[in-house]
């Protein structure tokens, strides 16, 4: 079974069907968003707490380690949306998946072919495939060299997932994680070289992208106990780092930088810092949203919205 992963780049749900919700699945908490009619804002929404280690993400070992209790925090949130079934997005753990970004002067042409091909090029970068990895993947337009974004999951960790939801009785449509999700909020412009900067309780992950697709993806833990302010130094250092490598060995220029961070008081402070350390342009991610809704419920949902933006 293929797991759609990957929504193609920037095409905004054009020829998918809405899904009924939007479920996030992390360390610590589950949220959710009940889905209104294309191009009006949800409004249902919830954040609810998880039972401590209930969830381990991770790519190879099991993650759900209390399937009672994140079963019980799911049948809550519905509850709140007033959902009794149908079909979902979900977005899983950034950990759990590993993201490749190829490049390759020419693709094959039939998909068994390119199958193969993709498959092929990321063995030669992760040795030992496990026999249960399962691969999406897009391709960069134009012509000349093309770049491949591949999502890599264990197929095991995967249905541990939807079997929570599939058992409270809906479909789990697509599935992907927070950064992929935020791609949706780029708008493109004049200034279309771009790191997109995700800011997690535990991890960074940086997409680099330009006006024909991606660059550079990157992952990095970060300690849960670390001060607000070590931690924006140390996202500023890793942009920093990110921004040389690729002017250096890529040739592009980042002309912008587009934050989101799970904790509303985080981002403003790690955009002031870019602005001083790197004098690029740093902003938040941001999006229209009910009045009722608080900064704090903005910067978690921003994902959630995403998939249907």
């Amino acid at each position: 079974m293929t797991v759609p992963f990957l929504k193609k780049f920037r095409t905004r749900f054009v020829d998918r069907p809405l899904p009924n919700a939007v479920f996030e699945l992390a360390p610590g908490r589950l949220c959710g968003i009940r889905v209104s009619a294309r191009g009006r804002p949800a409004r249902k929404r919830f954040i609810l707490p998880l039972e401590t280690g209930a969830l381990g993400p991770s790519f190879d070992r099991p993650n759900v380690i209390s399937a009672g209790s994140v079963k019980r925090v799911i049948e809550e949130g519905m509850k709140v949306l007033g959902l009794g079934g149908g079909t979902i997005s979900l977005i899983i753990p950034e950990t759990c998946v590993r993201i490749f970004i190829l490049t390759v002067d020419s693709v094959p042409s039939g998909p068994g072919e390119r199958d193969a091909f993709v498959r092929w090029r990321v063995g030669k970068l992760m040795p030992l495939l496990p026999e249960d990895l399962r691969l999406d993947y897009d391709f960069s337009a134009g012509p000349g060299p093309r770049k491949i974004i591949v999502a890599a999951a264990r197929e095991a960790i995967i249905r541990e997932y939807e079997d929570l939801f599939q058992s409270s009785g809906m479909k789990v449509g697509t599935v992907t994680i927070p950064s992929l999700s935020l791609v949706n909020f780029l708008d493109g412009g004049p200034d279309t070289n771009t790191i997109l900067l995700n800011i997690e309780a535990d991890n960074l992950s940086f997409l680099a992208v330009t006006d024909s697709g991606w660059t550079l993806y990157r992952q990095k833990g970060v300690g849960l106990d670390l001060p607000a302010e070590e931690k924006a130094d140390l996202v500023v250092n890793e942009v920093e780092n990110t921004v040389h490598f690729l002017e250096d060995k890529e040739r592009m220029k980042v002309e912008r930088v587009r934050v989101r961070s799970e904790s509303w008081e985080e981002g403003p402070l790690v955009v002031a810092r870019l602005a001083e350390s790197l004098a690029l342009p740093a902003d938040m991610i941001d999006y229209p949203a009910p009045e009722e809704w608080d900064l704090r419920e903005k910067a978690i949902l921003a994902p959630l919205v995403g998939q249907i933006s």
